[in-house]
């Protein structure tokens, strides 16, 4: 396994292109315009894998690089002379860093899925990475970024905070500029304490899932006769906890100051403190109770 960072520039809109100016013309214009980007990829020492279609995939040994390659493919295409005959062509491009897998000329790995998600997440304009690779940048040469909140990943259990890569001069219409000196995600501070007759549990981003129920590999055990052998689940996702029942008879949620809510093969985000009776709503009994608090 090699890591290296994987990069996606790709050509936003591209279908209208097709339908306004026919296709060879089109095709004519993305692949200009790709050849224009890779000067700038091989400018920051990076490697073309392939040409997809309306796309370039490219690897960088460094994440530095790949963000340098990035900015100046951005300010290339803004920048560039405006000629009233052809039209203007956007790009949006995404970027991840992990280990990949490399076979005669291509690269696998989920490093390379990852780095497709995040340029499914970018508009035209945008430069759209995560957390996790944004933090293996030098901090002394940290571009202006954003972040645009937690997302889930298919197959990755936490979710991944997505971060922008603030590339233009003019930063005037852009709101909520996260400092560089704090890359820090805000829900990794979250916190959820349970106490079940007598006993502590814990969930945060280290531990995002627990189940509940009778059977003996739950991670908390309820002997109820009401209650399910599964009968639910703990999730911490995006930044909250939440609870899904999935039992035979339900569950009752009783937020602090607020009334009992039942919950049936649904699912609940927990806030602040209170109880969760299962099987049966009962909240007069407090060994029968969970009790759970949440701190951010």
């Amino acid at each position: 396994m090699t890591e290296l960072c994987i990069l996606f520039a790709d050509v936003a809109d591209s279908t209208a292109l097709f339908d306004q100016y026919g296709d060879d013309v089109a095709r004519g214009l993305i692949a200009d315009t790709l050849n224009a980007l890779l000067e700038d990829v091989h400018h920051c020492r990076g490697h073309l894998v392939k040409t997809i279609g309306d796309e370039i995939m490219c690897t960088f040994s460094q994440v530095d690089a790949a963000i340098d390659a990035a900015i100046l493919m951005q300010n290339r295409l803004v920048n560039r002379p405006k000629e009233s005959h052809q039209p203007e062509i956007h790009i949006r491009i995404g970027l991840h860093c992990g280990e990949v897998i490399i076979e005669e000329d291509d690269v696998f790995g989920d490093a390379v899925n990852v780095a497709a998600r995040m340029t499914s997440f970018a508009k035209k304009h945008q430069i759209i990475t995560n957390q996790t690779t944004f933090k293996r940048a030098k901090t002394g040469e940290l571009p202006m970024f954003r972040s645009l909140g937690a997302v889930d990943i298919k197959g990755k259990a936490k979710a991944i905070e997505v971060v922008e890569i603030l590339w233009q001069q003019d930063k005037s219409k852009l709101t909520r500029v996260t400092s560089t000196l704090d890359i820090k995600l805000p829900f990794e501070q979250a916190d959820l304490r349970m106490n079940l007759n007598g006993k502590q549990y814990r969930m945060n981003h280290n531990n995002p899932h627990l189940t509940i129920g009778r059977a003996d590999d739950c991670d908390i055990q309820v002997k109820l006769l009401r209650t399910s052998r599964y009968h639910g689940e703990f999730d911490f996702k995006g930044g909250n906890f939440k609870y899904t029942d999935n039992s035979t008879n339900g569950s009752w949620v009783q937020q602090k100051n607020t009334t009992p809510v039942r919950i049936h093969r649904d699912s609940f985000v927990l806030q602040g403190e209170g109880w969760i009776a299962f099987g049966q709503m009962d909240f007069t009994d407090q060994h029968k109770l969970l009790h759970y608090k949440v701190t951010k």
